[in-house]
């Protein structure tokens, strides 16, 4: 048991440590959780700070997610090691361990962002197939709609959706139950993009004509 809870609260810590607001410390002294849509994650930090500052913040993001579910859960043990979960659950733990810790991190107020890179990180390191099919249908609702918060809870619904019928019953599988939690605490986190939908006030991002300038 001591293996899992140190686990847990190591991959926390570790999401708690946020890319927009490290970077926003080291260059410019700016919090962008005071900006924009005053989330700390990458799609803010696009349009705080521009394309090179949100590139770091989504890197830092992804990263950590990714280490949570890579490189601590699987960490050697040196003493009786845990039998309450295998790998796999354990690595999804330490996945939602590290989503929790961005969304709120104990070294920033408990105040985060929206989780969407940490999520993805962790789902690179669980299922890289199912990020794939996830990320599909991110690209097609984006594509579609142009709403980048309306493209990311309908990429974890995805992803919930794929992980539970690639076998039947796996919805109670780590990466089924994981998804299905992720993909809750997504609608959750993007709750005032859902209000501003209904209200006719969210930000549109207009893909096709951005290509057209290009072109």
């Amino acid at each position: 048991m001591t293996e899992i809870i140190l686990k847990i609260l190591i991959s926390y810590l570790l999401g708690s440590l946020m890319g927009a607001l490290i970077l926003g410390k080291l260059f410019g002294g700016v919090d962008i959780r005071n900006v924009g849509s005053k989330s700390a994650g990458a799609t803010n930090a696009l349009r705080a700070r521009g394309k090179a500052f949100a590139a770091g913040v989504f890197i830092i993001d992804i990263l950590k997610g990714l280490l949570a579910v890579l490189l601590i859960a699987t960490l050697p043990w040196f003493g009786e090691a845990q039998t309450t979960f295998s790998t796999a659950g354990l690595q999804a733990i330490c996945g939602l361990a590290a989503f929790f810790g961005h969304l709120y991190p104990a070294f920033f107020g408990f105040k985060g962002g929206k989780g969407v890179a940490t999520l993805l990180g962790v789902m690179l390191g669980l299922s890289p197939l199912i990020l794939m099919v996830a990320f599909a249908g991110w690209v097609v609702i984006l594509l579609l709609t142009g709403y980048v918060g309306l493209a990311s809870v309908g990429s974890g619904i995805v992803a919930a959706l794929t992980a539970g019928l690639w076998v039947p019953g796996d919805f109670l599988s780590p990466l089924g139950l994981f998804t299905l939690t992720s993909a809750v605490l997504l609608i959750f986190t993007h709750r005032s993009n859902i209000r501003n939908l209904l209200n006719g006030t969210e930000y549109r991002f207009d893909v096709w004509r951005k290509f057209k300038n290009k072109s």
